[in-house]
């Protein structure tokens, strides 16, 4: 009697470009069906989800580990739902006749060791391939048609918003809605970024109350805030409800978030957060030649960098640190005059400012300061801007020469101060308005993050801290710490 043959070894190998864990389930489900009919025993399993046909598989992927298995053979079949499932090139083909290994698919089976099988698997992955460059030019094309009408392609989305999906959006088609709080984090961001709040400042505020990033597949959480996440945002046209125009060519490619502008983009299918006014005036000031591309330490304190020593001659920003390990102190810049324990001295200022905001003429402080046109100083600034990169231009196109550039960029640059300081009052009015109008000044001061209440510090006053001298530091009293500080209101 003739022993009966060992059923052939049979691997399954499982491939889509896009994650879905029911596709990957289907393509194993037909696998086995053929393989149960075939009367295969089935070994092992190889799956790649979310891994294109065209990228090289390497170490890792499922692919990867079926060839070392077929090399070292361990299994005489290969299964698969169709062929494209091995990939969009020749290569995947290639490497399996080399290890001798047959390939069955569900549709169809296939030799490789022969050569008309193999004739056959080229001209079938030739066609799949041609199909599939097709449909992709196909959905470039209409991917920047989208564009063109303001929709924006489906992927990651900007902070603040929440992607609709097509069969759910209302009948302006917004592929954008506001996603909650975030859309206020990101309002907030501006409205302290044009207040002259730092960067470092804001993304302190930001992480302290607990917000952060869209959180990623690395990190589902998201992260904490940056300088260089916020200016992201400052710079990108999306808050401002407009969509860069897609490519000559129709590809879809990351763009110089410095060469995008209104004239550079179409209205998005979105409810903006920002006025297009807005974005222009917190990008030019991003852009600007002499801001500095450090963004500076990000003040941890409310007085650090802001009070001055009032040693005589001195008049150098106070620092933070220095004291006792753990203990939150404050020192003159030149190291000599004085060291001062901070919380007491923190504590003082604030009540100090709140006792000044609670007045009943606290709402003159809106008056008194220049209530400027916000608006016309922003267009000044952006037509100076302007007028600085033309200055360049016309140098490097010999229309002028290079002291008459100097000379134009100095007097613009001079008046871009001027009108900074202007604007960062008149943004100030606003946090200063909410406490003045509040029913409860002293909560709605505290309220505020540390770079508004910094903010607003430093446009009423100018705080000059005097050395205590001898005697009890740890526990002064409000009229002993009144003479060792002085305001210099504005």
């Amino acid at each position: 009697m003739t022993p009966k043959k060992p059923a052939p070894r049979a691997a399954i190998y499982a491939r889509q470009s896009v994650a879905e864990p029911e596709g990957i389930k289907r393509q194993i489900a037909a696998c086995r069906a053929l393989a149960e009919s075939r009367e295969y025993d089935v070994v092992a399993e190889y799956v790649d989800d979310n891994v294109s046909g065209y990228k090289a598989r390497g170490e890792g992927t499922g692919f990867a580990r079926l060839l070392d298995d077929a090399r070292a053979g361990r299994f005489d079949v290969l299964i698969v739902r169709k062929l494209d499932r091995l990939g969009r090139s020749l290569s995947a083909l290639e490497a399996l006749t080399a290890a001798r290994v047959n390939t069955v698919t569900t549709d169809g089976a296939l030799d490789l060791a022969s050569p008309s099988g193999r004739l056959v698997a080229n001209v079938l992955t030739s066609v799949s391939r041609a199909e599939s460059e097709i449909k992709a030019e196909r959905r470039v094309f209409a991917n920047a048609d989208r564009r063109l009408s303001g929709i924006p392609t489906s992927g990651r989305v900007p902070y603040g918003y929440r992607w609709v999906p097509t069969a759910e959006r209302d009948g302006d088609g917004h592929a954008y809605v506001y996603d909650g709080g975030r859309a206020g984090d990101v309002l907030a961001i501006y409205d302290a970024f044009l207040a002259g709040v730092p960067l470092g400042s804001i993304a302190r505020d930001l992480n302290a109350a607990g917000k952060r990033t869209i959180g990623t597949k690395r990190h589902p959480e998201g992260v904490p805030f940056t300088p260089t996440t916020l200016r992201r945002i400052l710079m990108s046209p999306y808050y401002a409800g407009l969509l860069p125009l897609p490519s000559q060519d129709g590809e879809q490619r990351p763009y110089d978030q410095r060469e995008i502008s209104r004239e550079t983009c179409v209205p998005g299918r979105w409810e903006p957060i920002v006025s297009v006014e807005t974005w222009e005036e917190a990008k030019a000031r991003l852009e600007h030649p002499e801001r500095k591309t450090s963004p500076g330490p990000s003040r941890k304190w409310l007085l650090s960098g802001l009070a001055v020593c009032g040693t005589e001659g001195c008049g150098k920003p106070i620092r933070a640190g220095g004291g006792e390990a753990g203990i939150h102190s404050y020192r003159c810049a030149s190291m000599a005059h004085f060291m001062r324990r901070g919380v007491p001295l923190d504590d003082f200022v604030e009540r100090v400012v709140i006792a000044r905001l609670s007045r009943p003429d606290a709402v003159d402080l809106l008056d008194d300061r220049e209530r400027h046109d916000v608006d016309e100083l922003r267009a000044e600034r952006r037509r100076l801007e302007t007028a600085v990169r033309q200055a360049g231009d016309d140098e490097m196109d010999g229309l002028i020469d290079r002291a008459e550039r100097v000379r134009l960029t100095r007097r613009a640059n001079a008046r871009i101060a001027e009108l900074d300081e202007k604007l960062r009052a008149g943004v100030d009015t606003t946090a200063l308005a909410e406490v003045v109008t509040s029913d409860d000044v002293a909560a709605a001061w505290h309220g505020l993050t540390l770079g508004k209440r910094r903010a607003i510090l430093e446009a009423l006053a100018t705080v000059v801290v005097f050395s205590v001298g001898q005697g009890n530091r740890r526990r002064m009293s409000d009229e002993a710490l009144a003479r060792t500080v002085r305001f210099d209101w504005h």
